[in-house]
C-alpha cells in the first residue's frame, strides 16, 4: 500500500502547483482601456487659449451643441488625421486611418468611426488670437499654387479680411471597437500600432472637429490690372499643388476679392491614451 500513498501525494502536489501557477490555466490577458487626456495639461500662451475659445464658440454657434470634453486646439491641421499618434517617428504609421483597415474582421474602416454631426454653417469666425495669421498663411499657400494669381498676395488687406467656414463636422474613433481589434488582430502592422500606443508618452488622436475649407473675403490695397479685373469678373477655379484640393477666386462687385479654399483641416481634437490594466 505504501507505493499507492506515495503516488497520491505526488498527484496532490502537482495539482497544488497547477492551482498557483498561471501557466497551468493560461496567462491572463491584460485589459486594454482608452482614457481621455485632460486638455488642461496644455495651455502654452494667450494666443492658444483665445483661439481655442473662438473655435469652441464657433462650433457651438454652428451646431447648437456643446463641444466634446478635453478638446485641444490643433490650428489648421492638414498633416495629422484621426487615428494618428503624436510621435514624430510614428506619425506616418497610420497614413490617415488606413492602417485600421488591414484586418479581415474589420474590412470596413467605418466600423471604427462614428460621424457625430455635419453642418453647412457659412458663418463668419472671429479672427482673434493667431487665427488671422493662420488663415492668412493658408490663403497665401493657396494663391501660390497659381502662377497667375500669386501676384495678388501683396495686395491682400488682412486687417479687413473676413473668414467664413463652409462645412464643419465631427468624427470619432469607437474606442471599444478599436480595443477589440487590437486584442484580436494577427496583422503585424496593427500589432506594431498597438505597441506604439502602449509606449509611455504616446497618445492617439481619437476625435476631431474638421472643416472642408473656408471662404476669405477682403479688399485689395492696390487695384489689379484691367486685364486681370476682366479675367476675375467670373469665378475662376484652379487645383492646388499635387493634390485633389482646389480653390476658386472672383472679384466681387464691391471690389472685394473672394477666395474659396476647398481643403480638409482638423481644427479641434481629443487625445486618448491606451493603458494596459
Amino acid at each position: 500500500m505504501l507505493p499507492r500513498v506515495s503516488i497520491k501525494l505526488k498527484l496532490l502536489t502537482c495539482c497544488f502547483l497547477c492551482s498557483i501557477l498561471p501557466a497551468c490555466h493560461g496567462a491572463k490577458q491584460p485589459t486594454l482601456k482608452f482614457e481621455s487626456v485632460r486638455s488642461d495639461i496644455y495651455s502654452p500662451n494667450d494666443d492658444y487659449r483665445t483661439a481655442l475659445t473662438e473655435w469652441t464658440n464657433y462650433y457651438q454657434q454652428c451646431t447648437n451643441e456643446q463641444l466634446f470634453s478635453d478638446a485641444f486646439y490643433l490650428q489648421l491641421q492638414d498633416k495629422v488625421y484621426i487615428g494618428s499618434i503624436n510621435n514624430q517617428h510614428a506619425i506616418d504609421v497610420n497614413k490617415g486611418i488606413i492602417i485600421l483597415d488591414t484586418s479581415n474582421n474589420f474590412g470596413n474602416v467605418f466600423k471604427l468611426l462614428s460621424i457625430k454631426n455635419a453642418f453647412n454653417c457659412y458663418d463668419t469666425i472671429a479672427l482673434a488670437g493667431n487665427l488671422r495669421a493662420s488663415f492668412y498663411d493658408e490663403l497665401v499657400s493657396g494663391l501660390n499654387a497659381s502662377p497667375e494669381y500669386k501676384t495678388l498676395i501683396p495686395a491682400i488687406d488682412t486687417g479687413q479680411m473676413k473668414i467664413r467656414i463652409s462645412t464643419l463636422y465631427t468624427i470619432a474613433l469607437m474606442p471599444d471597437r478599436l480595443v477589440e481589434l487590437l486584442n484580436t488582430t494577427k496583422d503585424t502592422s496593427l500589432k506594431r500600432f498597438k505597441e506604439l500606443l502602449l509606449t509611455p508618452g504616446n497618445v492617439l488622436l481619437g476625435q476631431t472637429v474638421e472643416i472642408l475649407g473656408f471662404i476669405a473675403e477682403f479688399p485689395l490695397k492696390t487695384q489689379p490690372s484691367p486685364a486681370l479685373r476682366k479675367q476675375l469678373a467670373k469665378e475662376v477655379f484652379f487645383n492646388l499643388n499635387n493634390s485633389r484640393d482646389n480653390a476658386s477666386i472672383i472679384l466681387l462687385s464691391n471690389n472685394n476679392l473672394r477666395f474659396q479654399l476647398n481643403k480638409r483641416y482638423s481644427v479641434l481634437g481629443k487625445f486618448l491614451q491606451l493603458k494596459s490594466l
